[in-house]
């Protein structure tokens, strides 16, 4: 009995260590770069698409699209015509080149949470769209059950990119890898100086 347990015991480590091989593999494979950068260049350029679309138009028309949703009040519309295509290009073009990458990728989740919610209101709320005007009048019609589903899908790219461990084709590290530079370069004339005075 006791041999089984110890035969037991050896069975139920390797599994677990087989488990947490995949799980490591998984996470390495989900944080590369092969990964991370596609995910956040595709999450970039539909922002920086749907901005510029809408900043394309004429402010009324903009504001024609967001009150056809009916369930945002009056009050803010104005503000939302004006300032989230805005907000969407912005977002979307630090993203791109990823300069404050972890911000944009939150500015970009929350602004996706937003409108997923307010998809999920309209869909119980009955209103019928049947064109979202994300993208203006450039001819990429989707329903709110579209548009909910895409911004499922893309919520799930920017988690990735949060998670990232190193992104090489960021703005980000190549500004990180300068201030690495110079601060090595500071330690060493520190060393330098003392053995000198040594």
């Amino acid at each position: 009995m006791r041999g089984l347990s110890v035969g037991s015991w050896h069975v139920r480590d390797e599994q677990n260590s087989k488990r947490e091989t995949l799980w490591q593999g998984l996470w390495r494979g989900l944080t590369s770069a092969w990964v991370v950068v596609p995910a956040r260049v595709l999450v970039a350029a539909v922002f920086l698409f749907a901005g510029f679309s809408k900043l394309l138009l004429p402010h009324a028309e903009v504001m024609a699209l967001v009150q056809q949703y009916e369930v945002i009040p009056a009050a803010v519309i104005p503000a939302i015509a004006t300032y989230l295509p805005w907000i969407e290009v912005l977002s979307g073009t630090a993203l791109l080149i990823g300069f404050f990458t972890t911000y944009a990728a939150l500015a970009v989740a929350a602004q996706l949470v937003s409108f997923s919610l307010l998809m999920i209101v309209v869909i119980f709320s009955g209103v019928v769209i049947e064109d979202c005007g994300c993208f203006g009048n450039l001819g990429w019609k989707e329903t709110p059950l579209h548009v909910l589903i895409r911004d499922i899908i893309m919520l799930g790219m920017v988690g990735v990119v949060l998670m990232r461990r190193r992104d090489s084709w960021a703005l980000d590290a190549w500004i990180q890898e300068d201030a690495d530079m110079e601060m090595a370069e500071e330690l060493a004339e520190e060393a330098r100086a003392k053995n000198l005075s040594e």
